[in-house]
């Protein structure tokens, strides 16, 4: 049988290609096509190189353009990001949130805000009514209709599309396509947070995978799914992690290779991506006044870890963004050896977005050598459970110049993490420094914290995820589910 995947995204094909989903459904004797970025289909085609692999560009420029340059699909796709069902004990508060800030960032100016008054007006309708969702879900298939896909159909004549979200950005066009070829829609998203910040689904999958039951109640009430069709499989790239396969070189390794001091003591200040905090280099030369001077007892030295997005290519190089690079050597300079900068690893040069395997395993070994875990609100809150180490949120500017941090964490994906208190959230200089102080001296401060949040969020099919979710799959395109 024959499987379209639809993997784009950043993380779409690391999460599918790279573990035992791909394993699962290859060792079943099925025939894929996946479907990725349009400048990284000679990459795949040689990287993935299997006589039942065939690689297809996913038409992202084509369709995106479409997008831009229709203004009813522009705005009717900003009424679906908007929109979001909801029930008396769960509000996806991510949605209102959100729709202040695309006021301040979209709407601000000429006709703007009447425009914004009228969608959020559609948008209350929407939100408070399944049956203005239907309607909503039906104009998008009109609008969206994803004929460019037709040929590929007619050609391979698939069972089965596994899309890596719930139907956002470009994805309702395959969708769309996938129902008038009779094909089953398998949704899998890839992170934790997709199912509140991507807004109401563009189309209706036939089965969806949660990580844990929280994203299942989140697929089921902001998405109108049905609950015998949500599959709670856990957490596919992080199996290595729990099933033992994964381990840790040796801290004087590690230290040679990132120019660390190994007699001293490891923060590691793991960066989101560039937009998120705009003053986070502030931070960075915050903390290490504080390293150099108020915790120059404690013998710290801190690695800070670029993004991805900080960087870009350059004849063939991929190099630190400008500015960043200014931020680089001028902090270099102010504090010598004390601060050491990482740049994640680049599997190919076609992709500023594709991460490597290598690379989140390079992190996970920072992570296990890293006395604290310095984070930006990001999926490492999860991600330092499976290593129990104790993490500061850094929480000092607005987010994207756009909200406070106590707006932030009032959206339902992070109000859901934080409620476990796993970790600290720093808003001053002063905080961070006590917060650091009281995990050098006490690592197991909220120990028991972290354990209860891996246990009900992350520990789900430990270390087979990935198999079971490939199975079930196949199960699922036999009619066996």
């Amino acid at each position: 049988m024959t499987i379209f995947i639809q993997a784009y995204r950043s993380f779409s094909m690391r999460y599918i290609a790279c573990t035992d989903i791909l394993t699962s459904i290859i060792e079943r004797g099925h025939k894929i096509v996946f479907f990725v970025a349009d400048d990284e289909v000679e990459y795949f085609r040689k990287s993935l190189n299997h006589e039942n692999i065939i690689i297809e560009s996913v038409h992202y420029k084509e369709l995106f353009n479409e997008l831009r340059q229709s203004k009813l699909r522009t705005i009717v796709n900003l009424i679906r990001i908007m929109t979001s069902g909801s029930s008396k004990e769960i509000k996806n508060t991510t949605i209102k949130y959100f729709l202040k800030m695309l006021y301040k960032e979209e709407f601000s100016k000429g006709f703007g805000p009447l425009i914004f008054l009228i969608m959020s007006v559609i948008c209350w309708v929407t939100s408070n009514s399944k049956w203005a969702r239907t309607l909503l879900t039906l104009l998008i298939s009109r609008l969206f209709s994803g004929d460019i896909y037709n040929p590929y159909f007619v050609k391979y004549r698939p069972s089965t599309l596994l899309i890596s979200s719930l139907g956002y950005g470009i994805d309702p066009h395959i969708m769309n396509a996938a129902k008038r070829y009779d094909c089953k829609i398998i949704s899998i998203p890839h992170s934790w947070d997709n199912p509140s910040v991507n807004g109401y689904r563009g189309s209706k999958p036939d089965f969806a995978f949660a990580w844990n039951r929280n994203m299942k109640e989140e697929m089921q009430i902001f998405h109108d799914l049905d609950p015998n069709n949500i599959i709670i499989g856990g957490v596919a790239h992080w199996d290595k992690y729990l099933n033992g396969e994964f381990k840790p070189g040796d801290i004087k390794t590690f230290c040679k290779t990132h120019g660390l001091d190994s007699k001293k003591k490891i923060l590691l200040y793991a960066l989101s991506g560039p937009t998120n905090f705009e003053k986070r280099f502030t931070v960075v030369d915050g903390i290490m006044n504080l390293i150099a001077n108020d915790l120059k007892e404690y013998d710290l030295q801190l690695l800070v870890r670029f993004h991805p997005l900080h960087m870009h290519t350059v004849d063939g190089k991929f190099v630190l963004t400008e500015k960043f690079a200014e931020e680089y050597t001028k902090l270099t300079q102010k504090y010598g050896e004390l601060i050491n900068f990482w740049l994640p690893d680049q599997p190919h040069l076609d992709s500023n977005n594709q991460l490597s395997m290598s690379d989140m395993y390079s992190m996970a070994e920072a992570i296990c050598h890293s006395a604290i875990l310095l984070q930006e609100y990001s999926t490492l809150i999860l991600e330092s459970t499976v290593f129990n180490k104790p993490t500061i949120n850094i929480s000092m500017y607005k987010w994207r110049q756009l909200a406070n941090s106590d707006q932030l964490e009032k959206t339902r994906h992070l109000s859901h993490i934080l409620k476990y208190q796993s970790c600290a959230t720093v808003r001053t200089f002063k905080e961070l420094e006590a917060n650091i102080i009281n995990y050098l001296k006490n690592p197991d401060i909220h120990q028991e914290n972290r354990k209860q949040l891996f246990e009900n969020e992350v520990n789900i099919n430990p270390g087979v995820a990935g198999k079971f979710i490939g199975d079930t799959i196949s199960d699922i395109m036999s009619n066996r589910v």
